[in-house]
């Protein structure tokens, strides 16, 4: 066996690997340091991004509100208030009876109560008329939709849109 001795390789030939290996090194920690940086800074402002979000969320849903609250706080606008004379309103009260259908007698009811009294809700409604929750919802729905209270805000009871004064003619108008 003859033993075939490997030169040892020289000065320059270790400074060329040397080169090579440095530059993959710095490389990779380049990368790695990037990679860390970014890592870091997404750690750092999350926070930020979250509160940003959460006043963004907060301004929109105050804006809402108050438009809602401005909007429930109109004055009262009542249909028949607009209406000139007796007959006008004979007829428009037969035509809202027509509309009402078979629900006009806990109507009539309820649209009086509530304007006497200056307030409207379904719990109400259920307390002085001895009435159902399903009947006491239908007849709420209908009351907002012919335009006697206003929408519903929550747990508080709704605007009554006709006045106070104007309860003894629509009390007439309901009977006849």
């Amino acid at each position: 066996m003859t033993q075939v001795r490997q030169a040892m390789p020289t000065a320059a030939a270790w400074t060329e690997d040397s080169d090579d290996e440095r530059r993959v090194r710095r490389a990779v920690l380049t990368g790695a340091g990037g990679f860390a940086a970014v890592l870091t800074a997404f750690w750092a402002w999350w926070p930020a991004g979250v509160a940003l979000g959460l006043v963004a969320g907060c301004l929109a849903v105050l804006h809402l509100g108050r438009a809602m609250h401005a909007a429930a706080l109109q004055e009262p606008a009542v249909r028949f208030g607009s209406l000139d004379g007796d007959d006008d309103l004979d007829a428009e009260f037969r035509r809202l009876r027509e509309r009402v259908g078979d629900d006009w007698v806990p109507f009539s009811r309820a649209a009086a109560l509530v304007t006497q009294a200056q307030w409207a809700s379904v719990a109400g409604l259920q307390r002085e008329l001895r009435m159902s929750t399903p009947v006491a919802q239908r007849v709420m729905g209908l009351l907002e939709r012919e335009g006697f209270v206003g929408p519903s805000r929550g747990t508080r009871p709704r605007v009554v849109r006709v006045p106070r004064d104007r309860a003894t003619e629509l009390e007439r108008l309901l009977r006849s």
